[in-house]
């Protein structure tokens, strides 16, 4: 339950939201007096704080007068006291278009936005490549690559590259190999990904079968990469500023150091993690309503980046529940949307 607070409350839980956020440290009403222009005496202000424990909005972690933020202080201040809209200098969007402009390799690209994501933040970033499965197969190609060898060139229309190589147990003429080309151009290009299933793989593998002398290893073979290349569940998550997690106090104990570390480096749970936001706009977990257990001392703000109008991957930052909350939503806000441009750009 949420309760409605009055003003004085309200910049009471704010000032001491922000100066924690400073400090890592519990608050006092000396400091907050002193600090704030609250217009109350120290007094009223332990009164206040008082209130707003009880109310389950702070939390006293020991003894001493300080107070810190609770899970559910944090929850009220994002959604009451913050604003959603971008808020950057005057300049900041078009020197990141700008600077990235002429890559051309979505890889490069994600990999980029997510350094900068960090760099902005000072917090760990993640960014999910485009979901195959909501994207149109753009161009397939087959090229010789040795006498039994062949590349098999895949592109999506979000600027996805997959080369796959397919080994024969028969030398193709060139002319068969443009004709196979032709052929599956005509089949497979400009068609919904999830569509391409296996039974529509193997339709089209029985007309090409009985237009063309050919193994069946070859076919076997392309349906096989093809479906590795385009699996749902394999989609990379790009890291950037890992190292920002050192300078948290809230992981300056080395066993949570290791363990954060070694959860950032598994594929499995960063997509777990980055996909546990499953809406389409920007959305904030903050502790314990992470459904991922070894994050439950993190916030995370994840954003859906578009491409043609589609939703097609996942940004976001995670740091402490002690995170500066305007500044990460609205830079997240932000290069979501420099993401997606640069991508679409890309990719034609």
């Amino acid at each position: 339950m949420v309760e409605e607070l009055d003003s004085r409350k309200k910049r009471i839980l704010q000032a001491i939201i922000q100066e924690h956020i400073i400090s890592a440290s519990p608050i006092g009403s000396r400091t907050l007096a002193k600090k704030y222009n609250l217009d109350v005496s120290p007094a009223t202000i332990r009164n206040e704080m008082a209130d707003l424990e009880d109310l389950g909005y702070l939390e006293q972690p020991h003894t001493s007068a300080g107070r810190i933020p609770s899970d559910k202080g944090y929850r009220y201040y994002v959604d009451q006291l913050v604003s959603r809209e971008q808020n950057q200098e005057p300049g900041v969007i078009e020197n990141i278009e700008n600077l990235y402009q002429d890559l051309q390799d979505v890889q490069d690209i994600i990999s980029g936005m997510a350094k900068m994501l960090s760099n902005m933040t000072h917090y760990t970033a993640m960014v999910s490549e485009p979901k195959s499965q909501i994207s149109r197969l753009k161009k397939v190609e087959i090229m010789q690559l040795a006498n039994n060898s062949l590349l098999l060139v895949l592109v999506t229309d979000a600027g996805m590259v997959n080369n796959r190589i397919i080994n024969l147990d028969q030398n193709l003429l060139a002319e068969k190999i443009s004709y196979i080309n032709n052929f599956l151009s005509d089949k497979l290009e400009n068609k919904l990904l999830a569509n391409l299933d296996s039974n529509y793989l193997k339709k089209v593998e029985k007309e090409l079968m009985a237009r063309l002398d050919l193994s069946v290893d070859l076919f076997k073979q392309f349906y096989n990469e093809f479906e590795g290349a385009f699996e749902p569940g394999a989609v990379k998550v790009y890291i950037g500023g890992t190292s920002y997690i050192l300078e948290q106090p809230e992981f300056n104990d080395l066993k949570k150091v290791k363990k954060m570390l070694k959860l950032l480096d598994q594929e499995e749970m960063l997509n777990k993690i980055i996909n546990s936001i499953s809406g389409t706009d920007l959305e904030i977990k903050i502790g314990q309503e992470n459904e991922v257990e070894d994050i439950k001392n993190c916030s995370l703000v994840v954003a859906t980046y578009y491409i043609s109008n589609r939703a097609v991957g996942k940004i976001g930052v995670i740091g402490p529940t002690r995170m500066e909350y305007p500044r990460v939503i609205s830079s997240v806000d932000v290069i979501s949307d420099i993401l997606g441009k640069l991508i679409s750009k890309a990719s034609g």
